[in-house]
């Protein structure tokens, strides 16, 4: 029952009350559920340093779990939070990742390198909607460099295609335009990280963008390095598929707050 409550706390209450790190263990299968606040537009500026006063005002995720099992992994050395926020023109996120050693061989010069295989980061899974039936997702990736990948998928991993002798990915014609910034703070032992992505990327027949207060999409946050050997969700997805298993996804209702 303890456990339960942090949960809810972590999901609706104020970040002014705080979600407490610990255990949590999601093993149960139940969704969890984020209210993500609306902020003015230009509330927060993407640094990297999380210091905002909109961050106070959005619910923490509570740590992130084993991927495969929903139970707490007090010793991943990609242990991490985020919070959800919007604005008029953009999606919200921030990231702590408790990383002590956070690397990466990329640049943000970089087209769509291949993050999973060699970097230090974070992914967003994201569907337009409430469907969790996989169509029509968006799969972003920044390392801690600040190199992007991105892409948008039809439906569960598809298509994937073999381009000039590489394989592809999704539409990794498609861009999120997002802004992004990485704060690595080695004596802390950890990095923070801000993105922001634009609604008019996010364009979908199958729900309203920018989003208005009460609706609910589909999200799900990833930490990880070494090949995503060593990787954290938000939502486990229990042996129910890969990373990309839309009903496993969790449920991000955005809230209402300043219009400015």
């Amino acid at each position: 029952m303890r456990t339960r409550a942090l949960l809810v706390v972590c999901a609706f209450a104020s970040a002014d009350a705080g979600c407490k790190r610990g255990a949590v263990d999601r093993s149960d299968g139940k969704i969890p559920a984020l209210a993500a606040p609306r902020l003015a537009a230009g509330a927060v500026t993407i640094d990297g340093k999380l210091v905002d006063p909109g961050w106070r005002g959005a619910p923490s995720t509570g740590p992130f779990v084993h991927p495969g099992t929903g139970k707490a992994v007090p010793g991943s050395p990609v242990n991490a939070e985020a919070r959800v926020a919007w604005d008029p023109v953009h999606l919200l996120l921030s990231f702590t990742v408790s990383d002590r050693a956070p690397s990466s061989p990329f640049s943000p010069a970089d087209v769509d390198p291949h993050i999973w295989e060699r970097s230090s980061a974070v992914e967003v899974m994201l569907q337009p909607g409430d469907p969790g039936d996989n169509r029509g997702y968006f799969e972003i990736q920044v390392d801690v460099a600040g190199a992007v990948w991105d892409t948008r998928f039809d439906d569960y991993n598809r298509p994937v295609a073999v381009v000039g002798g590489s394989r592809r990915f999704g539409h990794q014609s498609w861009s999120s335009g997002l802004e992004q910034a990485v704060v690595v703070d080695r004596r802390r032992g950890r990095y923070t990280m801000e993105i922001a992505v634009p609604w008019l990327a996010l364009k979908s027949a199958r729900a309203r963008t920018p989003p208005a207060p009460g609706d609910v999409w589909r999200l799900n946050l990833y930490s990880f390095r070494d090949g995503q050997r060593q990787a954290l969700a938000w939502s486990p997805i229990l042996g129910q598929g890969n990373f990309h298993r839309a009903s496993r996804f969790g449920r991000v209702r955005f809230s209402g707050g300043s219009k400015k």
